[in-house]
């Protein structure tokens, strides 16, 4: 399967792209560190239409929304599979954590969730799944524990669809964080 993951020099989308190269998977790799400026729809629309698989997982300003948008309408009626990356505060009320960057945050990924759901009443034609990570120690700021090692975070996430695609499930959304 062709991969193309946002994100994937560093934390979460690195993981991913390590665990799917492992498993013998081809990754096409968009991240910011390598050129590929997300807020670039287009271009980045152009290397993931011919993949199986999008993870958007980089995230800038809305940019995860229009891409999802986008590949949305390239991808209709394709039976292709977008993984979205959000997070567990969109489960909250408001954003509890200090500093307006955190609620701005937050409120881009509740935007990005409330887009999967219009998306979904549609019934385009291709699997939609939100993740939704918990204190996941993405950098070196964050220690194990509290925060889950992202490493087994990502191969918790790769088994758990790993599992539902030999079972022929579908994972709709899915909450992950350490314990």
């Amino acid at each position: 399967m062709k991969i193309a993951i946002t994100g994937h020099s560093a934390g979460i989308g690195q993981a991913l792209a390590q665990i799917y190269t492992n498993a013998g998977h081809e990754i096409v790799g968009l991240s910011k560190r390598e050129g590929w400026n997300i807020r670039n729809t287009l271009k980045i629309c152009e290397q993931v239409e011919p993949c199986d698989m999008f993870i958007n997982n980089a995230q800038a300003g809305y940019a995860q929304t229009e891409l999802l948008f986008d590949m949305a309408r390239r991808w209709k009626n394709t039976e292709k599979h977008i993984v979205l990356i959000s997070t567990m505060m969109t489960q909250l009320p408001i954003n509890q954590l200090p500093g307006l960057d955190m609620d701005h945050y937050r409120v881009q990924k509740v935007a990005l969730e409330e887009a999967v759901k219009q998306l979904r009443t549609r019934q385009l034609g291709f699997k939609l799944t939100v993740v939704r990570p918990g204190n996941i120690a993405t950098s070196p700021d964050k220690t194990v524990p509290p925060a889950a090692d992202v490493n087994a975070w990502a191969q918790t996430l790769y088994g758990i669809f790993d599992l539902a695609h030999k079972n022929n499930m579908r994972v709709h959304d899915i909450s992950l964080g350490p314990a």
